[in-house]
């Protein structure tokens, strides 16, 4: 004979009451709690002598049986509970999990762009076909990147929706990939010789010299680093007995607080240390016998002796390229150029994505090591190869 079947998560049993004595009442009964543990539980009412039936106790019991099972937030998400909830508690969860402050402000900031779309839609609404209508219409009014990331954040939302029951799948998964209208065209590679030519006029530049951006240019050639991880360099990280500069943080913007410097970097592989060449190395022995910079935690500090914003550099940058002879370079060019160098010198791409803090080889080869050229030693290969009279 089958056994009484189990109570279901958040269900209670049959209530009993015994009377005390001198009007006291107690009330139990068995509950599941979310645990999966089923667990007895009582509760006394108050002396009452015209309590002929022990009903406080019970009503004391039955506070505590709601209180108990208060429904969680999966609990909570019904066919009317909007999206735009439920993408603010999956960035709630991102948060806790420990996702970088830069990461979330930039989906919060899609979150308030996507609100126009979605703002009114609940889960029993949120078909595919209406989702990559927004989708789409978030890349017609803020451009395919910023699509994406509403994608992910939607995915991420409807998720919460799945996980509580209240959809059988993610319709986010049967939308159509954004697709692009041109290809990007990408970060501008500088050959070695044009590297030498920028290194001159960089140190003769009157606005470099005022702006500072002789030295933090120069490392940029020299590593490869990324904006924010050149900024949160520290007179720690670097050895001038070894002559290696180690990668151990970044600068970000976190929105409300300012620019904090944080331990984390962009991939696991993005903390490690980096060989300096000679020419690096002796701008930073210089740099350090500087009274003011020399002093800084940070090796390139704002004027005002805080940590220097990465989008400021980079405007700074953008203003002077052009005076400088390379029109359309970015900062983000001297880390595909290190990775365009190491190919040309013929090692790994291995090395390539290691010495760039890139967690995946692919990423190296295939948006980083210049693509494209013209390899006149393929038909000098196939000339020796056949050897054709």
């Amino acid at each position: 004979v089958a056994g009484r079947p189990p109570l279901r998560i958040g269900q209670h049993g049959k209530i009993t009451r015994e009377y005390l004595g001198s009007g006291v009442w107690v009330a139990r009964c068995k509950i599941r709690d979310a645990d999966g543990v089923t667990r007895r539980i009582e509760r006394r009412g108050p002396a009452d002598e015209h309590d002929k039936h022990g009903k406080l106790a019970e009503d004391a019991l039955i506070e505590a049986l709601l209180a108990r099972r208060a429904p969680s937030h999966a609990d909570q998400i019904a066919l009317d509970t909007k999206i735009t909830v439920l993408i603010e508690r999956h960035l709630a969860r991102l948060a806790e999990d420990g996702r970088s402050p830069v990461t979330l402000s930039t989906y919060r900031f899609a979150a308030g762009k996507l609100a126009k779309f979605v703002g009114s839609v609940r889960v029993d609404e949120a078909t595919p076909a209406r989702i990559d209508a927004a989708i789409r219409s978030m890349r017609a009014a803020h451009g395919a990147t910023m699509a994406r990331q509403a994608k992910t954040i939607l995915r991420g939302g409807l998720q919460l929706a799945v996980m509580a029951n209240t959809l059988s799948a993610n319709p986010v998964r049967d939308v159509q990939p954004i697709g692009l209208k041109r290809r990007p065209k990408g970060a501008t590679a500088l050959s070695a010789d044009e590297l030498r030519d920028l290194l001159v006029r960089l140190r003769a530049d009157g606005y470099c010299q005022r702006n500072d951006l002789v030295d933090p240019i120069t490392v940029l050639i020299a590593t490869g680093l990324r904006r924010s991880e050149l900024l949160a360099l520290r007179w720690t990280d670097f050895d001038e007995t070894k002559e290696t500069i180690a990668v151990t943080g970044k600068v970000v913007r976190v929105v409300g607080v300012g620019l904090q410097r944080t331990d984390d970097t962009k991939t696991d592989a993005g903390r490690r240390t980096i060989p300096l060449p000679r020419f690096a190395v002796s701008a930073l022995r210089d740099r350090r016998t500087h009274p003011y910079f020399g002093e800084s935690t940070v090796i390139f500090p704002s004027t005002a002796g805080t940590l220097r914003d990465p989008n400021n550099l980079g405007k700074q940058w953008r203003k002077v390229r052009d005076e400088l002879g390379v029109p359309g370079v970015t900062t983000h060019s001297f880390r595909k150029t290190v990775a365009t160098l190491i190919d040309d010198e013929g090692l790994s791409a291995r090395i390539g994505a290691d010495h760039l803090g890139h967690s995946k080889v692919s990423m190296t080869q295939d948006r980083y090591m210049s693509r494209g050229r013209v390899h006149t030693e393929v038909a000098a290969l196939l000339d020796r190869a056949i050897k054709y009279e």
